[in-house]
């Protein structure tokens, strides 16, 4: 399980959220750091502490915000790696009371309220979907509904990071969801196709009571539009996990560039140093072996300087 987990979550859903905005199509309003300013409000509230601006917003209250008002919310951290990241971030985005029923109806439990033995890769997956599901149902998708599909993708992949299950191969799986979806959806399109030429051809039937045909065509090209999203919503899923992939060796490949640069730079140091011991240890012993009287002069035994003649 993971046990305090909640400082590595933090900073993905941190740069998610992004610092200050005010977008008139948000009804969150003013935010800071995903602190809306009624949700701040309500703590410095709590705390007895007069209201201010949310862009005055604290690091540390912040962080207790989130992990009071959404981590502990939703008993993240009695959560398996990568499940807890993929539930706090559906907390922060939708709301604890949502998250908390999808970590209920995903996190299969025995008859002693036990989580059963579950892979988090098939957890992780499934709250992606179901949160991409919810969110598509929300009257703003048109104006954020891009922007929500690509932070799921990219919480998906840190989740995923996080679980120690591979990100290339929900990404294939991705891509074979989606060409499934495409596939329906052109199947169901050829079908309401023949279904509005039948009802052309029965036009005087329809007049007289035959609105069945009507309604089949518009069941048709319902389905036609929820496998048409289905196929955009896996295809985009699989382009970012894929470009999660590439950004994820990109860092490793810069952190390894790093930790080699300052191996270097170190060794570096350690040799300059080296050699200025040396210079420090060849003059001390060319002192110890010069003469009495030259190292009377070096290093006088009064007080009074060596007299010049």
């Amino acid at each position: 399980m993971a046990a305090g987990n909640f400082q590595n979550c933090l900073p993905v859903t941190l740069r998610e959220e992004g610092g200050y905005s005010n977008v008139a199509a948000d009804s969150g309003g003013a935010t800071q750091w995903g602190v809306t300013h009624a949700t701040y409000d309500a703590y410095r509230d709590g705390k007895g502490l007069p209201r201010q601006d949310v862009r005055l917003i604290t690091t540390a209250e912040r962080d207790d915000i989130y992990l009071g008002g959404y981590w502990n919310a939703i008993g993240a951290s009695g959560l398996p790696a990568g499940v807890d990241l993929s539930g706090f971030d559906y907390a922060v985005n939708s709301g604890p009371k949502k998250a908390r029923f999808e970590l209920a109806k995903v996190m299969k439990t025995d008859a002693f309220g036990a989580v059963t033995n579950q892979a988090p890769a098939a957890i992780i997956d499934q709250i992606a979907n179901d949160r991409l599901s919810f969110l598509h149902g929300l009257g703003n998708w048109g104006a954020f509904g891009k922007g929500w599909g690509a932070r799921v993708a990219r919480i998906e992949a840190a989740s995923l990071k996080m679980a120690g299950a591979p990100i290339p191969a929900a990404a294939s799986a991705a891509r074979a969801k989606a060409g499934a979806a495409k596939n329906k959806a052109i199947g169901a399109g050829a079908g309401s196709g023949i279904v509005a030429s039948a009802a052309s051809g029965l036009s005087p039937v329809i007049a007289h009571g035959g609105w069945i045909l009507l309604t089949m065509v518009g069941v048709a090209l319902a389905v036609v539009g929820i496998h048409a999203f289905a196929a955009w919503r896996q295809g985009q899923r699989a382009i970012t996990l894929d470009q999660a992939v590439a950004d994820l060796q990109a860092r490793e490949k810069a952190a390894l560039a790093a930790q080699a640069a300052s191996v270097a730079a170190k060794t570096t140091a350690t040799a300059a140093v080296a050699a200025e011991q040396q210079k420090i240890d060849a003059a001390k012993a060319a002192i110890a072996s010069a003469a009495p009287e030259a190292r009377a002069v070096i290093f006088p035994q009064t007080g009074t300087p060596p007299q010049v003649h």
